[in-house]
């Protein structure tokens, strides 16, 4: 069923459409042709002036059927299903793509639904009316919604009329007052219009949401009261399609590195430091294989203990004594989201004087990357800047579409190497991966005073998509990660380890003057490096000697050890509560995760699926705090090169308990009964033990 249209309710939708939809967009310059000719088309068949489509829905599948004269233009889409239950709207996305073949509409067959479309001046009405109920009360406060607004803030000016402004050129006092993920913005929606569409369409329980804008390219939103679900429909013509996955170029990329470079020219250059690495590798890979014997889940729990949490005076002495780190002075700033960071260090970049250097994981080849590098090149005229980026991680973070579209004039770049050097003064050095070993720290410099160390890499998820987790620095402690650069550009460059050893052999060389004295507080780096895991040792010790709780966040909780300590910590009476994401960017993991949450769940353990993608690495432990780059797996404990920082301090362990871990459980649907679960959940559990 179709709703009509006047178009004197255009404009109101036009306005609304920044809200409820992302700028069209793909990469790679190969495919631009044939992408516009894709655009071109889903605009002409969902614009203003072109009839509504008529919309089927079968389980986990939608057809739409365009009329294009006597010819017919078919689209299908296909979704997974929940796993996960859900207090109110269940929410998911899918890939809308043409089907090439003769189009057979399923009118009457059974099984078969069809949606009601909302468009036109019935669109125009419920989005107005929407766009008032999202827009803060307050003059001044804007909301940002993940996914759906892009790079957009939702506001209200001071006559309290909703206004819409780029998410990084918000009026001067508009403060982001709410954060809504992908998923919570998508029920939200639902929630707010469904009682307008039951009241308006009595009977009717599927709806299709299509805004036909000349401007922008409508991603429908398909509602289903009757499953309790909405999906996000996006065309695959806003992405490219040779850009699918990690697409043949960026796989031939891949193995070129991993063998001419990775194995080839690491070894050459660095043949003691591959040595070691090969050596501890076989060290790990060894202690990977050694079984951690489970405990049995009980009937009962013991109760919450109400006594004091660990000695953190006694806790600090043992860390200087066994993990061969030492405490520091500086200040530690959190930054949640990409909101807060990447405004932050854009205008730090803008600002600085002397040099920046950045030790970053994966430099992605979209715009948000390609903004800061294009930030970086101009103010290599005027001062120092280098850039050490992981090889392997730079191919595969750059070779997948984010999960919002990109600006339609948007043309990705083949290689964020070169296009850091093209007619620029910016001095650029990968990573080199041997044994599989990676640099997933995310170390960012700016004129010896300023550090920020995270969870975040350079690119649209971290800025706009997932929640995640940055800190920055100040004071004496950024020397020390000045001198890691140090020493790590200098193992990069051509004489590899003899240069690093000429860097070691020289000392500390300050590049900025010493910092003033200032409200200090007691930091320690915990790194992860080849032949030294204080990070890990810390993790480890840390749970089991907890008394009181233990908050934890991370995306990729592998690791057996660190699972089992966890258990052990609740039957000892400790509150134990992890988050996790309930959409994980990596599949299998999102299987794993199933798995892990039964298994915490039967121990007492509280578990926490976050609306969307959470790649936050922190963990709180009576008053001790812990952030960084570290996932808790393998790889991250005992293999890759990561940082992080961990502080006793008791005003910055309340900020995150209070501004991350107690506003992340109030976000995330807590687990109250076990999960069901596949056989390739177990397999992929097993699997990810070695990850």
């Amino acid at each position: 069923m179709i709703v009509g249209r006047t178009p004197r309710h255009l404009a109101v939708a036009a306005l609304v459409l920044l809200m409820l939809l992302g700028d069209g967009g793909g990469k790679g310059a190969a495919a631009a042709a044939p992408k516009q000719r894709a655009l071109d088309e889903w605009r002409s068949l969902t614009g203003p002036g072109a009839p509504a489509p008529r919309v089927f829905v079968k389980g986990d599948r939608v057809r739409f059927y365009f009329q294009i004269g006597s010819h017919i233009e078919e689209f299908t889409a296909n979704w997974d299903r929940h796993r996960l239950p859900s207090d109110g709207y269940r929410v998911n996305s899918a890939v809308l793509r043409l089907k090439q073949r003769m189009a057979h509409m399923p009118d009457g067959e059974r099984g078969w639904r069809e949606a009601t479309v909302i468009y036109g001046a019935e669109w125009a009405r419920l989005t107005t009316n929407l766009v008032e109920a999202l827009a803060p009360a307050t003059a001044g406060q804007g909301i940002y919604c993940q996914g759906f607004l892009a790079d957009r803030l939702l506001y209200r000016d001071a006559q309290g009329t909703p206004r819409f402004a780029s998410l990084d050129e918000a009026p001067p006092g508009v403060v982001v007052a709410r954060q809504l993920s992908f998923e919570e913005t998508l029920s939200t929606v639902a929630r707010m219009v469904e009682q307008d569409l039951a009241r308006n369409h009595p009977g009717e329980t599927l709806f299709l949401l299509l805004a036909p804008n000349p401007r922008r390219f409508p991603q429908p939103l398909l509602l289903d009261r009757q499953q309790r679900q909405c999906i996000w429909l996006i065309p695959a013509s806003l992405y490219d399609r040779t850009e699918r996955g990690l697409g043949l170029s960026t796989t031939a990329q891949g193995f070129r590195a991993l063998l001419l470079e990775n194995h080839g020219l690491a070894l050459l250059k660095n043949p003691i430091s591959s040595v070691a690495r090969l050596a501890d590798l076989g060290v790990q890979s060894v202690v990977r294989f050694v079984r951690v014997p489970f405990p049995k889940p009980g009937t009962r729990y013991p109760e919450l203990s109400s006594g004091p949490g660990m000695d953190l005076r006694a806790w600090e002495e043992w860390l200087d004594r066994y993990t061969g780190t030492r405490q520091e002075e500086g200040s530690l700033d959190l930054l949640i989201d990409g909101v807060q960071f990447f405004p932050r260090l854009k205008q730090a970049i803008a600002d600085a004087t002397n040099h920046i250097h950045f030790n970053i994981y994966v430099f992605d080849k979209d715009d948000v990357g390609i903004s800061v590098a294009d930030q970086l090149k101009q103010r290599a005229s005027e001062i120092e800047v280098k850039v050490i980026f992981d090889r392997l991680g730079a191919i595969g973070g750059g070779g997948a579409p984010p999960s919002t579209p990109l600006p339609a004039d948007f043309s990705s770049p083949s290689s964020i190497y070169s296009y850091l050097r093209q007619d620029s003064r910016v001095r650029v050095r990968p990573f080199l991966n041997p044994w599989f070993s990676a640099n997933h720290a995310k170390v960012l410099l700016v004129d010896g005073t300023h550090a920020w160390l995270g969870g975040m890499n350079l690119g649209r998820e971290y800025r706009y998509e997932w929640h995640d987790l940055m800190v920055e620095l100040q004071g004496p402690v950024v020397s020390t990660l000045e001198e890691e650069f140090r020493r790590s550009w200098a193992h990069e460059g051509l004489l590899g380890d003899f240069a690093y050893v000429v860097a070691l052999a020289r000392g500390p060389r300050p590049d900025a003057p010493p910092s003033p004295p200032g409200d200090w507080i007691k930091l320690r780096l915990l790194p992860t490096r080849t032949a030294w895991k204080p990070f890990s040792a810390a993790v480890q010790k840390a749970i089991g000697a907890s008394r009181s709780y233990v908050y934890l966040e991370n995306p990729y909780l592998f690791d057996k050890r660190v699972i089992v300590s966890l258990a052990r910590a609740r039957n000892r009476g400790v509150d134990v509560r992890v988050v996790l994401p309930r959409v994980n960017d990596l599949k299998i993991g999102g299987r794993s995760n199933l798995v892990l949450a039964n298994y915490l769940l039967e121990h007492g353990v509280r578990v926490y699926f976050y609306p969307g993608m959470t790649h936050v690495k922190a963990l709180l432990v009576d008053g001790w705090a812990a952030v960084g780059s570290a996932n808790l797996n393998h790889l991250s404990l005992r293999v890759c090169q990561e940082q992080n920082v961990a502080t006793s301090d008791p005003a910055f362990a309340a900020r995150l308990k209070r501004e991350l871990f107690e506003e992340d459980f109030s976000r995330a649907y807590e687990l109250t009964e076990p999960l069901s679960i596949e056989w390739m959940d177990f397999l992929a559990d097993l699997l990810l033990e070695g990850l």
